[in-house]
């Protein structure tokens, strides 16, 4: 409900094939509510319209709510977020307060011993840009509507082999009729996956995807992707896991028709939930900001982590980068960019259902576009009650 440090928090890397939730255990239905109040400045290195810097104080509310059912045939999980926030001085084309809202739900099913279905359903009403998704612009753009939902089955054919096939539909909408001119588009991605474990803890994969991505308002746009892709999963120990996906992407529009590697990564480490860490990385091409270019091939990652001192004492921090290469083609001059966000804070339990923190997060976009470039800095001081 951090309304200023949400992209702070990944949404999630739609490409990484992540089919399962977090099921290890039940946890009763859990309440919060939080107050917060802080500073954010955004300051634009040129003035133009539509690259605005403002600064001002705000204060922001939430309230939110988590489950968890660790059925053994039928374990699903929920959480919800919703909240405002008002900043006490303008913003420049936008009104002053904005909302957040989050919605995630997660539920598997298994309908025999070799047959299990799963859905992860995810939904962000929010104005903050999240450099880990990748779908939204790298700009602050006001509020604008994502969601995500993944299906897929899998069937063990064997002890050791199996297969999956999923179906995951994305898309994002923008209030602001400019960007949503633009950016708003809905993709589709089919994928089929064989997997051999060679040991209990060791399993190679081999993977085709198909990703075609619709513009709703802009001509000229619409794109597909083909992935031929070879991977390992492997489990250190419980806690401790990875995933890793290479190969190549072959994209095709009306624009460009080219062929890049592909890959993708992602480690999960926890200890008894006292220290939780987890690192992703994705490169491929995206489909956001592309304006007046043919192709963006980015590189993403980033690392977050959370760590309980004590009881009473915890702290968390986090760094995402983004890179992007623009190819203007014959028309327009290339751009290369880099994004970086960086993020900390600590929280106190005053009593067992009272909690203090304090957040800071700078980023920074160098842009070959120095209309685009600018720093952000944000503090603040929150108090949430949960119950």
């Amino acid at each position: 409900m951090l309304f200023a440090g949400a992209n702070a928090q990944a949404q999630g890397l739609v490409a990484i094939q992540n089919y399962s939730g977090d099921f290890e255990e039940d946890q009763a239905l859990r309440w919060s509510l939080s107050t917060r109040g802080g500073y954010d400045y955004l300051d634009y290195t040129l003035s133009a319209p539509g690259y605005e810097s403002f600064e001002s104080f705000y204060v922001q509310a939430g309230i939110g709510a988590t489950y968890t059912e660790a059925d053994p045939t039928t374990p699903w999980s929920f959480a919800v977020d919703l909240g405002a926030v008002h900043y006490l001085d303008k913003i420049p084309r936008y009104d002053d307060t904005f909302y957040n809202a989050r919605v995630a739900f997660n539920i598997a099913h298994q309908i025999s011993q070799r047959l299990k279905i799963s859905n992860n359903f995810f939904l962000s009403y929010e104005a903050q840009p999240n450099l880990a998704l990748g779908g939204t612009t790298t700009l602050f753009n006001g509020q604008y509507l994502y969601g995500f939902n993944n299906f897929n089955v899998s069937y063990a054919w064997s002890q050791r082999f199996s297969t999956t096939t999923s179906y995951t539909v994305d898309g994002i909408m923008y209030e602001d009729e400019v960007v949503s001119d633009a950016e708003d588009r809905l993709s589709q991605l089919v994928a089929q996956q064989f997997s051999y474990a060679l040991t209990k803890r060791t399993s190679v994969t081999a993977e085709y995807r198909y990703r075609h991505t619709t513009y709703q308002n802009a001509a000229g746009r619409d794109f597909q992707s083909h992935f031929a892709l070879a991977g390992v999963d492997h489990a250190w120990s419980q806690r401790f896991t990875g995933s890793f996906r290479a190969g190549a992407e072959f994209f095709r529009s009306e624009r460009a028709n080219k062929t890049a590697p592909y890959g993708e990564v992602a480690l999960n480490y926890s200890v008894a939930r006292q220290t939780q860490a987890r690192w992703f990385g994705a490169v491929g091409f995206d489909g956001a900001e592309l304006s007046a270019y043919e192709s963006r091939y980015s590189l993403r990652t980033g690392l977050n982590v959370n760590h309980q001192i004590n009881k009473r004492l915890g702290v968390h921090a986090g760094v995402q980068y983004a890179y992007s290469d623009f190819d203007g083609g014959s028309v327009t001059p290339d751009v290369a960019e880099h994004s970086l966000l960086m993020s900390a804070g600590v929280s106190y339990n005053i009593t067992e259902n009272l909690a203090l923190d304090a957040a800071y997060s700078y980023s920074i976009l160098s842009s070959d576009d120095a209309a685009r470039e600018f720093q952000r800095n944000n503090i603040s001081l929150g108090l949430t009650a949960s119950f």
